[in-house]
C-alpha cells in the first residue's frame, strides 16, 4: 500500500519559483594557534556546494521522484557555475534560468571543522545575499517562462527568502495565471507571506506565524487564534503551521483545523532544509491529486526524517516507505 501511494508522487512536474541559493561547506581540521591573534588556524581538505533556498525544494522534490524544474535569478559568477553541475547531476531542470552577469549569486558558507580525533561542527556561516537587484524586465521574463510551460505543471512553489524576487504585482501575476490552469500554488515565504494573497496554501513555521502576529505564540491555543486570522488574510484554501516537535496544524477557508502531531519522534539533528523537505512533498501530493490531508501527513513524515540528518538534506522515497511501514 505504501509503495502504490508513493509510486503516484513520481514524475510529477513540480516548478518552484524563487531565491536560489549557494549553499557552500568548507571542511577542515585544527592546526595551531595562529600568532596573528587567538584563533585557531584551520586547514582546508574540502569544499563542496550544495543547493539552497528555492533549489534545495527542488533538490527535496528531485530527490521524492518528482521532475523539479527551477526559474529565478543568479549571478555569471564561479558559485553558480558550480551549483549547476550540482542540479543537473540531480535531473533538475534549470535552462530558464536567468543570469545575470553583473550580479553576485547569493551564498551562504558555512565553516565547518573537525578531525581524526574531534567532532566536527559548524564554527561559522558568512552570508553574501545581497548581490541582486530584480528588475521589471527579469520578472517579465520570468512570467513569460511559466506562461509557456504552465500546462504540463502540476504544482507550483513559491520559495522567498527574501532576496527580492518577489513583489506583490508578482506574486499576484504568479496565481492568477495558476488559478485560470487550476494549478495548486504552495507559499513558504520568510518574511512577506501577506503579499502572497489567493495562493492554495502557505506553510509558515511558527517563528514565523508568530512574526506576523507581532506576538509571541506561547500554546496551541494561540496557534489556533494566529492561523484563523491569517488564513482569513490570506484568502487561502489551507494554511499549514508547522511547529517542530509538537507537529503541524492545518487550516481550512471553512474555519475548521487539524492538528497532524509528529507520529514518532526522532532526535533532532539539524533543522536546517525542513520547511523546503515540506513544501515539496506537499506539492508532489497535491499535484498527484491526494487530499490534503494526506499530503500533510506525508510532508509531515518527511520532515521527520531529515530532521534527524545533518545539514540541508533530502528524502528519499524509500526512507518514506520504512516510516510508514514502521508505524503500523
Amino acid at each position: 500500500m505504501e509503495n502504490s501511494l508513493l509510486t503516484k508522487l513520481l514524475d510529477k512536474n513540480i516548478l518552484v519559483i524563487g531565491d536560489i541559493i549557494v549553499d557552500e561547506f568548507i571542511f577542515g581540521r585544527p592546526a595551531r594557534v595562529s600568532r596573528e591573534a587567538p584563533v585557531i588556524i584551520m586547514e582546508e581538505t574540502d569544499r563542496e556546494v550544495s543547493p539552497g533556498g528555492a533549489a534545495n525544494a527542488a533538490a527535496n522534490i528531485a530527490s521524492l521522484g518528482g521532475k523539479a524544474e527551477l526559474l529565478g535569478l543568479v549571478g555569471g559568477d564561479n558559485y553558480w557555475g558550480r551549483l549547476k553541475k550540482n542540479l543537473s547531476a540531480r535531473e533538475i531542470l534549470c535552462s530558464d534560468i536567468l543570469v545575470n552577469n553583473r550580479m553576485h549569486s547569493a551564498v551562504k558558507t558555512r565553516v565547518v571543522a573537525g578531525g581524526e580525533q574531534v567532532v566536527s561542527q559548524q564554527v561559522v556561516r558568512i552570508d553574501n545575499t545581497m548581490g541582486l537587484e530584480v528588475s521589471s524586465r527579469e520578472r517579465e521574463r520570468l512570467l513569460s517562462s511559466l506562461t509557456a510551460k504552465i500546462s504540463s505543471i502540476e504544482a507550483i512553489i513559491l520559495s522567498d527568502y527574501g532576496l527580492g524576487l518577489f513583489n506583490k504585482s508578482f506574486n499576484q501575476k504568479i496565481i492568477s495565471l495558476a488559478q485560470e490552469e487550476e494549478v495548486p500554488v504552495l507559499v513558504d515565504s520568510r518574511y512577506q507571506l501577506l503579499d502572497f494573497v489567493g495562493a492554495t496554501i502557505a506553510t509558515p513555521n511558527l517563528e514565523e506565524t508568530a512574526r506576523l502576529r507581532g506576538a509571541e505564540i506561547s500554546d496551541q491555543q494561540e496557534v489556533i487564534r494566529a492561523g484563523k486570522s491569517l488564513l482569513k488574510d490570506l484568502q487561502s484554501q489551507y494554511l499549514l503551521i508547522t511547529q517542530g516537535s509538537e507537529g503541524m496544524t492545518l487550516f481550512f477557508k471553512e474555519g475548521n483545523y487539524q492538528h497532524i502531531p509528529v507520529e514518532n519522534k526522532v532526535e533532532v539533528y539539524d533543522v536546517t532544509g525542513a520547511g523546503d523537505t515540506v513544501v515539496a512533498t506537499l506539492a508532489l501530493a497535491l499535484g498527484a491529486g491526494f487530499d490534503i490531508i494526506t499530503a500533510v501527513e506525508l510532508a509531515n513524515k518527511a520532515a521527520g526524517i531529515v530532521v534527524s540528518k545533518p545539514g540541508v538534506a533530502t528524502v528519499k522515497p524509500e526512507e518514506l516507505v520504512q516510516v510508514m511501514a514502521n508505524e503500523k
